[in-house]
């Protein structure tokens, strides 16, 4: 299927929306109402322009948020896969598949490594 220039302005437009919006949770048919799409061209152009699934995509982006928070605050699991949109235990399966570590692994090797860095000199 070709694409015009517009079907991918509209994907990048949802792109961003998602973007901003990942907490949420949107159908394909919500989207293609908002957007104006048919459900077609808006899977064909977003897999184009972000090389994922909308689906895929949003997880993923969940997912980087959640690692930005586990690394610079103590909130709980909990709290931080409600934050993203995910419920926790769906939260901790996305996050071991796309990471390879739990929440909690990921948290503690960051709080680790950041320490690491620092050098002890005696005064």
């Amino acid at each position: 299927m070709r694409l015009k220039n517009e079907d991918l302005n509209k994907a990048l437009e949802i792109k961003q929306f998602l973007e901003t919006h990942y907490q949420e949770h949107y159908d394909y048919d919500y989207l293609v109402h908002k957007f104006g799409m048919n459900k077609f061209k808006l899977k064909f152009a977003f897999k184009a322009v972000s090389n994922d699934n909308v689906h895929s995509y949003i997880t993923k982006l969940r997912i980087e948020k959640a690692k930005e928070m586990l690394e610079s605050t103590d909130r709980t699991i909990g709290f931080i896969a409600d934050k993203v949109g995910l419920d926790k235990s769906n939260f901790y399966i996305q996050f071991k598949k796309l990471t390879g570590q739990t929440p909690s692994e990921w948290r503690n090797s960051k709080s680790t490594n950041s320490f690491s860095n620092y050098r002890y000199e005696s005064v």
